[in-house]
């Protein structure tokens, strides 16, 4: 659920992060450790998910397999903090917009930095201006794109923030509701039951809709020709 405070003398969501990613560092190694078990099959069939799915979909397999590990790696960490935000006293790091803004954030960067390393700063730059467009138009061109750039990268943030956070204020509102007025509002309880399965649901949607547009977006500045 979604509240303010603190847990072992650190932020709540400072905590939640260094858990999640205990979590996903201890499933790892879980994987690591058993090879050939149920888990690895899991694991396996995750990664060609992803891998065929979202990315090669996207750039390809001569350039995607770049990508396979960082995408593998944000739909999981995404999944798993959604999921464990459901969780009665814990929070949810992706209701959080200093959270979502960071992995916002860390897309532009990669897109950029891929971009700049294996195609040069002129042909990045040259990615934000249409071939054939009159020089005169250029410069406005530029700022349109680098304004749609940003754009998307604000609209992925706060996607994935507005859906969490309205997901769990729904279910704490409605538990409220039994707390406070009783057998009254006790149907509200089974409503709050349904939505907590549905928000199940809605947290791996989330995931994998910011992973998708991620790539999309991504595949829009290394291959705008596309």
């Amino acid at each position: 659920m979604v509240h303010s405070g603190t847990m072992f003398g650190l932020n709540i969501d400072s905590f939640m992060l260094i858990l999640i990613v205990s979590i996903l560092v201890m499933m790892a190694l879980a994987v690591r450790l058993r090879p050939g078990g149920k888990l690895v099959c899991a694991a396996e069939a995750y990664v060609v998910f992803i891998r065929d799915n979202i990315v090669y979909a996207n750039f390809g397999p001569e350039e995607g397999h770049r990508f396979v590990p960082f995408f593998c790696t944000l739909f999981i960490f995404i999944a798993v903090s959604n999921l464990i935000g459901l969780v009665p006293s814990f929070s949810a790091v992706t209701g959080n917009i200093s959270v979502t803004a960071a992995l916002a954030l860390i897309f532009l960067l990669l897109a950029l930095g891929y971009s700049l390393r294996y195609r040069g700063p002129l042909k990045t730059l040259g990615s934000f201006i249409p071939e054939g467009l009159p020089f005169v138009l250029r410069p406005f061109m530029f700022c349109i794109e680098v304004v749609s750039l940003l754009t998307r990268t604000f609209a992925l943030a706060v996607r994935l923030f507005g859906n969490m956070l309205a997901g769990h204020i729904i279910i704490y509102n409605l538990v409220g509701l039994v707390v406070v007025f009783g057998a009254v509002a006790f149907p509200a309880f089974f409503v709050a039951v349904f939505m907590f399965f549905f928000e199940i649901f809605v947290s791996l949607l989330q995931a994998y809709i910011f992973t998708l547009l991620s790539a999309i977006f991504m595949n829009l500045v290394i291959n705008p020709g596309h």
